[in-house]
Formats: structure tokens, C-alpha cells, sequence
């Protein structure tokens, strides 16, 4: 069991990254999703310039993880939020632990015992179970893109595991340095109105946007990162699952979601099939590079 102080950590972590996924919904509706991205990682970066230092010998695959943890990743899951809403986002997002497991099989050859089978089919059924709601249906488009995520933040957790000795922050300060110019170059590409939407978004885009970074960034990492010191992942993975209930919650209450028995179901099984995978999961095996 954990601390009472390391409980209420790992509650304001679950509110920190529960909450996130509305806040993000809320800053995609009025700029465009991988454009604010990119915003979001130059306000990051400024906080974490003093952890930006060299990786001697690992670039090989510090560049390729970050990659697909950092701009793809938040690439995806802001472009599915814009496409869906807040609750299909915090559940659908879950699907990289279970993608991971699969990855580590085939990329690592750790062997994956039938219980972990069982996690990892409950999951994906409960995703489907949730998708089956009309609400849902309507937006598949959306829940696609956070598949694609899923699947991109499943590739450099696989990646981190060859990663040692770099320190959360560095990462992450380097996963904003290489995502920066991607996102902006893929902004540029794809969407339109980037600085127009500057200047018409209101005072509630920009809190969303002040949210993720101080929130959803700086204090659900920290806390997450202080937990992984004293506790299992799996012990963590676990209580953290509250995060994604509290997306879901959020989106119901925050921005008038829909609240159904087909919802409620899907959400149950998914996060029950997460929670059985990571039973028994070694450190570090699953570390997500962000809440959302």
C-alpha cells in the first residue's frame, strides 16, 4: 500500500492527467490541434532548458523514441480530441499498454503469460464495446487518430526500455526540442488559420493551453516520477488508472458529454483489461511519456 503522502501524490497526478484530456479538448476547438502542440512544447521547453543536456551514445534511439512519445504521439492524440471529445480520448489513450505488451513480444522477445492475454483482449473489446455507442460511432475519424496514438506511444515505450541513465526531464526536454519543428512543419502542411486562431481564441483556450503544460506536463510527470521511486509500476499503473475515469467524468460534467450504459461498459472493461496487463509489469517496462 502507499504513504498517505504518496497518495495524495498520485491523486493529484490522476486529476492533473484526468483533466488534462478536457483541457485539451478545450484548446483544440478554438486552434488547430497540432498547431497548439507545438505551442505547448515551446512553453515546455522553457521550463526545461536547465535539462536539456548531451546523451553521449544513445542518440540512435533517444531520437527515434522521443519521436514517437513526443510529436507523433501529441500529434495524434490533439488531432483525435479535436475529431472526438474528451472521454473517448482518456479511454482510447489506455490502448497503448496493452499495444506495448505486444511490441516488447515481437521487438524483445519477453514472453506474455495468458493472463496478460486476457488483460490485453479485455481492453481491446472494451474499446470496441465503447465505440459501439452512437456518440461514439459518429466520430470514428477520432478514434482512429487515437488508435494511430496508441500505437505510436506503444513504439517508444518499446524504444525507452534500450534508453538508460537519461533522466525523465532530459527526455523530455529533448522530446520537445525534435517535436517542435515536426509539429510545426506538419501544421504547416495540414492545417490553416494557425495565426488567425492567435488572435480570436478566447481567455478559456488559453488556460486549457497553461494547463497541459503546467498540469498536465510538469506536475503529473514529477508526481508520477517521485511514485516510480518508491512503488512498482504496476502498483502505480494501477492506482493511475483513476486518471482516465476522471477524463471521463470531466467531459461528462465540464463539457456536457454524453453519459450511456454502452460508455459506462466499454470504459469498465477497457480500463479492467489495463489493469490486469500491468499486474506484475516490471519498472520502467510501461512508462507513458505523458497523462495525455
Amino acid at each position: 500500500m502507499m504513504r498517505p503522502s504518496h497518495l495524495i501524490i498520485a491523486i493529484i497526478v490522476c486529476f492533473a492527467w484526468g483533466l488534462n484530456a478536457v483541457a485539451a479538448k478545450v484548446g483544440v476547438t478554438f486552434i488547430p490541434p497540432v498547431f497548439v502542440t507545438g505551442l505547448r512544447f515551446i512553453f515546455g521547453l522553457m521550463f526545461l532548458l536547465p535539462w536539456l543536456k548531451p546523451v553521449a551514445g544513445q542518440w540512435r534511439v533517444l531520437i527515434p523514441a522521443v519521436f514517437f512519445m513526443g510529436g507523433l504521439h501529441f500529434a495524434l492524440i490533439f488531432s483525435g480530441a479535436k475529431y472526438s471529445d474528451a472521454s473517448t480520448m482518456a479511454i482510447v489513450n489506455q490502448l497503448y499498454v496493452p499495444i506495448s505488451v505486444v511490441l516488447a513480444m515481437f521487438w524483445l522477445g519477453e514472453r506474455v503469460p495468458l493472463q496478460r492475454w486476457i488483460g490485453i483482449l479485455l481492453a481491446f473489446c472494451g474499446v470496441v464495446l465503447f465505440s459501439l455507442d452512437a456518440s461514439v460511432s459518429s466520430h470514428l475519424f477520432g478514434v482512429f487518430l487515437l488508435i494511430l496514438d496508441a500505437c505510436s506511444m506503444a513504439t517508444g515505450t518499446v524504444l525507452l526500455r534500450r534508453l538508460s541513465g537519461v533522466a525523465p526531464l532530459t527526455m523530455q526536454a529533448w522530446m520537445a526540442v525534435i517535436g517542435i519543428p515536426f509539429l510545426f512543419i506538419t501544421s504547416l502542411v495540414f492545417e490553416g488559420g494557425q495565426f488567425a486562431s492567435l488572435l480570436t481564441a478566447p481567455g478559456e483556450a488559453w488556460t486549457a493551453l497553461a494547463f497541459t503544460v503546467i498540469a498536465g506536463s510538469l506536475i503529473g510527470h514529477t508526481g508520477y516520477y517521485v511514485l516510480l521511486q518508491h512503488y512498482e509500476v504496476s502498483l502505480v499503473g494501477s492506482v493511475l488508472l483513476l486518471s482516465p475515469a476522471i477524463g471521463v467524468v470531466g467531459g461528462i460534467l465540464i463539457l456536457g458529454e454524453p453519459f450511456t450504459p454502452l460508455i459506462i461498459a466499454g470504459g469498465i472493461i477497457t480500463l479492467t483489461g489495463v489493469a490486469i496487463v500491468l499486474r506484475g509489469v516490471p519498472m520502467r517496462s510501461l512508462e507513458p511519456a505523458e497523462g495525455v
